[in-house]
Formats: C-alpha cells, sequence, structure tokens
C-alpha cells in the first residue's frame, strides 16, 4: 500500500470519526464505550451468550475484563441481562434488553447514516459499489480469518 492510499485512508477515517462523535453526542449510546458497543452488537447478532463466548470475539482481552464491561451494561445502563445457568451455575448467560436493542438499533443507523453521507458526496456509481462492495468482502474475509471467527457459529 503506497503512501498516497495510507494517507487517503487515514483522512477519510478521521472525518468519519469527527461525524460520528457529533452523532453520539446526541444518542442514546452516549457513553458506551468501543467494547460496549461490540458486546451488544455481539448479543444482537448471536442471541444469548455466555461470558466466555463473548470473550472469544476478543483474543487479548480476559473473560473477568469482559465480566466487568457486561456488568457494567447489566447494573448501570440496563442493557442486558445475565442469568446464572440453570445446567452451571459458574456460568452466566448474558442477553440484550429492550434498551441495549434500541442502542444498537441507533449505532446501526447513525452508521448508515455516515456511509450514505459519504457515497452521496464522492457520487458513487453502481459499478463503483460493485467493485467496492467485493474488495469489502475480501477484507471481512480476512479479518474473519484472522480473528478465528467461524461465519456459521456468528449467525443467530
Amino acid at each position: 500500500m503506497g503512501p498516497d492510499l495510507t494517507k487517503a485512508i487515514h483522512e477519510i477515517s478521521l472525518r468519519m470519526r469527527l461525524i460520528r462523535a457529533g452523532q453520539e453526542d446526541k444518542s442514546a449510546s452516549e457513553g458506551l464505550t468501543e467494547r460496549d458497543i461490540i458486546i451488544l452488537e455481539l448479543l444482537n447478532e448471536r442471541g444469548k451468550m455466555t461470558i466466555s463466548q463473548i470473550a472469544q470475539a476478543y483474543p487479548s482481552i480476559s473473560d473477568s475484563t469482559i465480566s466487568t464491561n457486561v456488568t457494567r451494561l447489566w447494573r448501570d445502563d440496563k442493557m442486558v441481562t445475565k442469568t446464572i445457568s440453570p445446567e452451571n451455575q459458574r456460568t452466566t448467560i448474558v442477553e440484550l434488553t429492550d434498551k441495549g436493542r434500541k442502542a444498537i438499533e441507533i449505532v446501526k443507523k447513525q452508521r448508515a447514516e455516515r456511509y450514505q453521507t459519504l457515497f452521496t458526496a464522492i457520487n458513487v456509481t453502481a459499478d463503483e459499489k460493485e467493485v467496492f462492495t467485493k474488495i469489502l468482502t475480501r477484507a471481512i474475509a480476512f479479518f474473519d480469518n484472522y480473528l478465528g471467527i467461524d461465519k456459521a457459529s456468528s449467525k443467530k
């Protein structure tokens, strides 16, 4: 990757984050960390999960760190429920609440607005969207492999 492409990626990333910061100041997702949002997204995508299953999405972060995040999302933010598994009382099952689902919907809506703003501003053609989609699909496959994400188990 050449310096021009690296600079362009950095510049677009900065501008998208600036738009995001403005949107989040006005939303129900205010105060959520990126890790919190990812936890909520995982639960939204996959349904009920254990702390260990959530932690598998973060290979470099301990179960106890994820547990701390989940506890805050449960106790302070009321975005998840925590239930002790009847089969194994050492296992906590985590599930989204309506408030958590609403927060994720807001995050998704904001992202869609940012992407639409970008694509409208740069006047992307149908052919360019198709090429871009193919490139992103390859990138997603790479990251799924890199992160050890099994596509079959990532669906509800």
